[in-house]
């Protein structure tokens, strides 16, 4: 029999036995085909495992590809799947394409159907007499392609993909310092559309080291600190010092969680040269002698039955007594079933060494008891208010454990996973019984691997906790989620986590974790802390909505822009926006505009949204309402500006003086409309001081446009104007914020009316 360290594969830190199997063997030499491999106590030695104990020769059975090393290799071989962002904006991308062509080619054709044929009076000769005049329709053709081109230009939406990527790495900086590194800038934004979330417990919802929660005495006095057990019982608090003095190596989690709640450093502990036992999973106990006094501690089930006496809070040694031993074995019993870890401390005569160390505890050893250690893996305080958000956020948070059913319970109730009413499912129960009524499912993993994948989807909106999970189900819950039409995240630390962390739309690895399992992730939690998570979604969801915003805005303008274009030249006025100004508006809206969305903040009440779901379109009802009511009213106000006569002549000047006030007009509009998407508040500056890029930004297009104006002459087809024409020129473009506002108003009624 040998010990092996498997926590590269697992993730599991705890020694595994392996012993010889004859009928595993046979079972190989048979077929090779048949012989399974599964990490745990088996007869298997895993390639990237250590030997920690014991010696022994081994059979290869396999090599290469065929070890789970090389199986996991192959996993993560395949090519990953797209993203749900990258699916919704590729749909985005043809729509918008088609929309830009289309009309594209209406601007040309109401061009030349101007140039050619409403120019010639509608006469079909002098028609063709244009047509077939090279000098005149040569200038007129390129002109109309010429424009088709710029509003290709403005409609397609290259500045998004920058878009993106600006938003998604100028918030990696302040993610990195919520204990979040994201190593694929795809893998943040869809952190936000998860609705499923499988998480790990030990170490991720809880500490990850083990505590002593309390002491219990035999007069059932329970310390939750050593400086109220000093006080209250000095003699005891001297036997637990004594008692690490002489047992403890300080080599495990357990006597290190001990040492800490005494106060004594690994430096200070020193053992009587008498000897001592050292704690092994066969005894069950540590043993060591100091100043002629047996010191024990073990496993409290198997120690108190050989406890004769007990010491009492004052140090009184007295006879065990049936009620005291009741007491003391309902409290193991209790504190066991909280998914905590026991150990009894007891002292004996010296002479019982030997004893111990030969033959281990027997019915002839007589100890006293001092003693309870509480001992557990807390949950840590924060998780259960996070977990508590990811149900406000509409995330079902399933926690998968390699613990026994009755821990999993109990961590997952403290976590507030698990909420009462609950039902641990039964194979002898129809699986369709588990999908009425309300109740939450707990399901153990040999369960889990009886189901058919068809039962599984019935049940999985229900199970909230599955317990002794090996790595292959975590894959098999990824793939029948993502089936299911559900975005699934699922975190993982071991190498063999590693296929279902690529898997998963989104893979949180451990920070704490194996090199593979980061590799395989998206995104490192770098603390190994479920709230890392909850903010990696909020950042998420921060991410999108800020794609959406700047959407919106760009296809506001872009629908402003092309209406502009085709109406403008519809009703014979010439050129309403040249190319050059067009592609100036194409930098406000992409490349400018992209930059001013992408310093949105993460704003908690995004947590209070339900997840993007798989099959949604990246364009919701809120936000098409919004580009067509506010792109409207802006291509209704431009057209009124070039058309009204009263306005000709309250403004005066000549064509292009009040065509530069129309270019001001379009492009001022566009600042108001910007301020409008950024926040679905009637109130325009909520957090505006939060996103310091808009802030820099939206001045410094206006700057620039009177930059434009004052001095860029003929190539951008403006005149200087008069200040105070200017100005009335704004307010008039910035209507379009009272305007939106009252959309917003309207919305917001029927939204509470709902």
């Amino acid at each position: 029999t040998i010990g092996c360290d498997e926590s590269g594969l697992t993730g599991e830190s705890r020694k595994v036995t392996k012993a010889p199997s004859a009928e595993a063997i046979s079972e190989y030499r048979s077929s090779a085909d048949n012989f399974k491999m599964t990490t745990g106590e088996s007869s298997s030695v895993f390639k990237g495992s250590h030997i920690v104990d014991g010696n022994a020769v081994m059979l290869v059975t396999a090599v290469g590809d065929s070890t789970m090393y090389g199986s996991i290799a192959g996993e993560l071989a395949h090519d990953e799947g797209v993203s749900p962002l990258k699916e919704r904006l590729s749909s985005l991308a043809k729509t918008i394409s088609k929309i830009g062509y289309v009309s594209a080619v209406i601007v040309a054709a109401v061009h030349l159907i101007d140039a050619f044929w409403l120019e010639a009076g509608m006469n079909p000769s002098v028609a063709l007499e244009k047509i077939r005049d090279i000098k005149y329709s040569l200038p007129e053709l390129i002109k109309a392609f010429t424009m088709a081109i710029s509003v290709v230009v403005v409609a397609v939406p290259e500045g998004l993909p920058m878009m993106i990527t600006v938003v998604l790495s100028s918030n990696m900086k302040r993610m990195l310092k919520s204990g979040v590194l994201v190593r694929r800038l795809v893998g943040i934004e869809t952190a936000g559309s998860i609705d499923m979330l499988f998480t790990d417990k030990t170490g991720t919802l809880t500490t990850g080291k083990l505590t002593v929660s309390s002491v219990i005495t035999a007069e059932n006095s329970e310390y939750t600190s050593v400086k109220s057990c000093q006080n209250s019982s000095g003699y005891i608090y001297e036997s637990m010092k004594n008692a690490a003095q002489a047992t403890s190596s300080a080599n495990n989690s357990t006597e290190k969680a001990i040492n800490s709640f005494i106060g004594l450093s690994i430096r200070k502990i020193k053992t009587d040269d008498s000897g001592k036992i050292p704690f092994d999973s066969s005894r069950k106990f540590a043993a060591g002698i100091l100043n002629g006094k047996l010191y024990i501690r073990g496993a409290a089930e198997y120690l108190l039955p050989c406890c004769s006496r007990y010491i009492s809070d004052s140090g009184k040694v007295s006879e065990m007594t049936g009620e005291v031993y009741s007491s003391l074995d309902k409290a193991i019993r209790d504190k066991a079933g909280a998914s905590c870890r026991i150990l009894l401390q007891a002292e004996g005569d010296s002479s019982l060494l030997e004893s111990l160390r030969q033959h281990g505890i027997n019915s002839s050893v007589r100890l006293t008891f001092v003693t309870l250690f509480i001992i557990k893996d807390e949950v840590r305080r924060e998780v259960i208010p996070a977990v508590r958000e990811c149900g406000k956020a509409g995330i079902q948070v399933v926690m998968i454990t390699g613990d026994n059913c009755e821990t999993a319970k109990k961590i997952a109730e403290e976590c507030g996973i698990l909420k009462k009413p609950y039902e641990t499912f039964s194979p002898k129960k129809p699986v369709q019984d588990y999908t009425e009524g309300r109740q939450n499912i707990v399901i153990d993993g040999d369960d889990l691997r009886n189901l058919t994948d068809e039962e599984l989807t019935l049940l999985l909106p229900k199970i909230r906790v599955i317990s002794r999970v090996t790595p292959t189900d975590k894959s098999r819950l990824i793939r029948i989620s993502k089936a299911s039409g559900h975005i699934a995240g699922m975190t993982g630390d071991g190498i063999n986590d590693a296929p279902a962390l690529k898997a998963a739309d989104v893979g949180f690895a451990m920070g704490s974790g194996s090199d593979v399992s980061r590799e395989a992730g998206d995104i490192v939690i770098t603390d190994d802390n479920f709230v890392s998570i909850t903010k990696a979604v909020l950042f998420g969801r921060t991410i999108f909505q800020s794609i959406r915003k700047f959407i919106t805005f760009q296809l506001t303008m872009n629908m402003a822009a092309v209406g502009v274009s085709v109406l403008g030249t519809a009703f014979g006025i010439d050129s309403p926006v040249t190319v050059i100004q067009m592609l100036w508006v194409n930098i406000i809206m992409d490349t400018l505009g992209s930059l001013a969305f992408a310093g949105e903040p993460a704003l908690e009440e995004y947590m209070t949204l339900p997840p993007v779901r798989r099959d949604e379109h990246i364009l919701n009802s809120t936000m098409v309402c919004q580009i067509i009511l506010t792109g409207g009213y802006a291509v209704a106000l431009s057209m009124y500006f070039l058309l009204s006569k009263n306005l000709r002549y309250f403004f005066g000047g000549d064509n292009i003086y009040y065509l530069t006030l129309s270019f001001a007009l379009f492009i001022f509009m566009g600042i108001g409309i910007a301020m409008c998407t950024r926040t679905p508040k009637i109130n325009l500056f909520f957090n505006i001081g939060k996103n310091k890029a808009f802030l820099l930004i939206m001045p410094a297009v206006a700057a620039i446009q009177l930059i434009i104006i004052y001095f860029g002459g003929e190539v951008f087809r403006c005149v200087p104007l008069d200040t105070h024409e200017l100005l009335l020129c704004s307010v008039f473009a910035f209507t379009v914020i009272p305007a939106d506002t009252i959309r917003k108003a309207v919305l917001g009624i029927i939204r509470g009316k709902k």
